[in-house]
């Protein structure tokens, strides 16, 4: 059933999914996107200070994205709008299992096109507890009425 701007409330959804991180996956997701050696080499020296390599923060962002496109799968999304106040809080390591909450934290009706109304969620990414990413997502909902 698909949600539209009217459906949906403050605070919702909550956890949203889990993401594990493992050497390879970091690795190759460095060669293709962010091939800094701390990311593709654990013998560089900015990654030796983790004793192996680290994941890439667009990595993580990218980890959180997906987890995030999950839950909206049956929201009437029109389109992203973009993040804001994006911040990589601490590193990841290969093991790692990043935990991603998702909460809805403004509704307003847009007023450019009233036909859709505007949301934004806080996207915060955890590992044992401790925050290792987090943002604002924003995005145009259709509304069922106008």
């Amino acid at each position: 059933m698909t949600r539209y701007f009217e459906d949906l409330s403050l605070g919702e959804p909550g956890a949203i999914g889990e993401y594990e991180f493992t050497e390879a996956g970091i690795v190759e997701f460095a060669e293709q996107w962010d091939p800094l050696p701390m990311h593709t080499d654990p013998e560089s020296p900015g990654a030796t200070q983790y004793n192996g390599v680290i994941a890439s923060g667009f990595h993580t962002l990218c980890a959180t994205a997906r987890l995030a496109g999950d839950w909206r799968s049956d929201i009437a999304v029109v389109g992203g709008l973009g993040i804001d106040d994006q911040r990589w809080r601490a590193p990841v390591v290969p093991g790692d299992v990043m935990h991603v909450d998702y909460e809805l934290v403004e509704l307003n009706q847009s007023s450019s096109r009233p036909e859709t109304g505007i949301m934004i969620g806080r996207v915060t990414g955890r590992v044992s507890g401790e925050v290792v990413v987090e943002y604002d997502d924003a995005g145009l909902v259709a509304r069922r009425t106008t």
